[in-house]
C-alpha cells in the first residue's frame, strides 16, 4: 500500500514539475475591431399602460366652405369642445383618440343647402318653406347656415423638437408636437339639416407648457378637410370644406411615465466584442506578472497594435467594442512595470487640438480606471499613418513605447 501511495506521488510530483516547466504561451493576436463601423442604434420600450394622458379643451372653431367668406369672421367663430386621451409610443411620437363638438354657422349663396335659425322657427315643419315665409330673407344673397355637430377623430402625433435634436427629449419645460390623422364628422339634425357623416383629414400643431412632470397646458391650431356636402350643401362636385380650429387646454399625464433604453448591436459587431471576450479569458489563464512570454518585450519606438478608434470628428467612441483594446494597453503596462509609452493622437485625418483632447481621455481612463501612473505616459500627436506605413487609423488614438 506505502508503495502504491509513493508510486502515486511521484507521478503527481513529475507532472506538476512538468507543467511549471511548461513554457506559458500568451494569445498574441489583437482584437480586430478598429474598422468595424459603429452604426448600433437605441430602442425605446416601455409597458403598455405607460405613457398615457389625458386632455380637456376649450375650442372655438370656424366654417370654411367655399361661400362661407360672405360672413364675417366673428360671426363664423363658435366655441365648442374636445376630449383626448392618448399615449407616447416612444419620445418622438404618438397616438390619441378624441372626441368634440360645436355649432357652426356658415352662408350659402344657392337655394340648397340647410337654412337659417329664426325666431319663428317651428319644428317639424317644412324647413324650406319655414325659411321662405321667415321675415328678413334675403332671397337674392343667400341665407345663413346653422348646424350643430361631433367629431371623434384619431391621430398620429409626432415631436417637432426632436426632430432637430435629442438633447433632454424626456424632460423639458416646453415641448411642441405636429399630428396628422382622420376624423369622422356627424352633423345633427337640427334646423333642416339632415344627419350627415363624413370622414375628414386632420393636421395642426400643438405647444406644450409643462407645468409640473404630470400637468400641462397646451395650445393648438389646426384644420380638418372633408367633402362640400358636409354642411348640406349641394352641386359642388370635387370642392371641399373645411374647419379651422383653435383651442386651449390642459393636459395630465397618467401613470408611470419613462422609457428603459436598450442598444441594439449589429450582429457583425456582437460577434466581434464575444470574439473580444473569449481573447481576454484566454489570455486571463496565464499568471499576470510572473510569467515567461513566448512574445518579445516591445522596443522602443515599436507601435504597439491595439489602437481606439474614435467616431469621426468626435471625440467619443463606442464603449462596447473600444475599451477591451484600452484594457490590453493597461494589462500590458502592468506586466512590464518599468515601460513607458507615448499616447499618440493621430492627426492623419483630424485636426491638432482634438487628435490631443483624444489622447487626454485615454490617458484619464488608464488613469482613473486601471491605476497606472500618469508619468508613465506622455501625449503626443502626429501623423501615425505617415509614420509607421500603415492605413486605417485616421480616427485612433494609438500607443508607441518611449524610452
Amino acid at each position: 500500500m506505502k508503495k502504491i501511495v509513493a508510486s502515486i506521488a511521484m507521478v503527481w510530483g513529475c507532472l506538476l514539475t512538468a507543467q511549471a516547466q511548461a513554457p506559458q504561451k500568451e494569445v498574441n493576436r489583437t482584437v480586430q475591431m478598429d474598422t468595424i463601423e459603429v452604426n448600433y442604434k437605441t430602442r425605446y420600450i416601455s409597458s403598455f399602460w405607460d405613457n398615457f394622458y389625458i386632455e380637456a379643451d376649450f375650442a372655438g372653431r370656424m366654417l370654411m366652405g367655399e361661400d362661407d367668406a360672405s360672413l364675417s369672421f366673428g360671426k363664423r367663430l363658435k366655441p365648442g369642445f374636445s376630449l383626448t386621451v392618448g399615449k407616447w409610443l416612444h419620445p418622438d411620437f404618438g397616438v390619441r383618440l378624441n372626441f368634440g363638438g360645436s355649432r357652426l354657422k356658415g352662408w350659402n349663396t344657392g337655394a340648397t343647402g340647410i337654412y337659417a335659425y329664426h325666431d319663428g322657427w317651428v319644428d317639424n315643419f317644412d324647413p324650406v318653406q319655414e325659411y321662405w315665409n321667415s321675415k328678413g330673407v334675403d332671397t337674392k344673397n343667400g341665407y345663413k347656415q346653422d348646424m350643430k355637430y361631433y367629431e371623434l377623430n384619431a391621430d398620429f402625433l409626432f415631436d417637432l423638437y426632436n426632430i432637430f435634436t435629442s438633447n433632454n427629449r424626456l424632460d423639458r419645460r416646453w415641448t411642441s408636437q405636429g399630428y396628422v390623422g382622420v376624423g369622422m364628422l356627424r352633423t345633427a339634425k337640427y334646423h333642416g339639416m339632415e344627419d350627415n357623416v363624413k370622414v375628414a383629414f386632420r393636421l395642426g400643431v400643438t405647444g406644450n407648457y409643462n407645468i409640473t412632470d404630470r400637468l400641462g397646458a397646451h395650445l393648438t391650431v389646426g384644420c380638418a378637410l372633408t367633402g362640400s356636402s358636409f354642411d348640406g350643401e349641394l352641386g359642388k362636385s370635387d370642392k371641399f370644406a373645411g374647419i379651422l380650429n383653435g383651442s386651449i387646454g390642459l393636459s395630465y399625464r397618467i401613470g408611470r411615465q419613462g422609457y428603459k433604453v436598450v442598444r441594439l448591436v449589429p450582429k457583425e459587431q456582437l460577434a466581434a466584442l464575444n470574439n473580444a471576450i473569449t481573447l481576454i479569458r484566454q489570455e486571463q489563464i496565464v499568471p499576470g506578472d510572473t510569467i515567461e512570454v513566448e512574445q518579445e518585450r516591445m522596443t522602443v519606438g515599436s507601435l504597439l497594435i491595439p489602437s481606439v478608434v474614435f467616431t469621426p470628428d468626435k471625440n467619443e467612441f463606442n464603449e462596447e467594442l473600444q475599451m477591451v483594446n484600452i484594457f490590453r494597453i493597461a494589462r500590458y503596462m502592468m506586466r512590464y512595470k518599468d515601460t513607458k509609452i507615448a499616447i499618440v493622437g493621430n492627426t492623419g485625418k483630424t485636426d491638432q487640438r482634438l487628435a490631443r483632447n483624444r489622447a487626454e481621455k485615454i490617458r484619464d481612463i488608464l488613469v482613473n480606471k486601471y491605476g497606472i501612473f500618469p508619468e508613465r505616459m506622455e501625449i503626443r500627436t502626429y501623423d501615425v499613418n505617415a509614420k509607421y506605413g500603415v492605413t486605417g487609423y485616421e480616427q485612433s488614438v494609438n500607443f508607441t513605447v518611449v524610452e
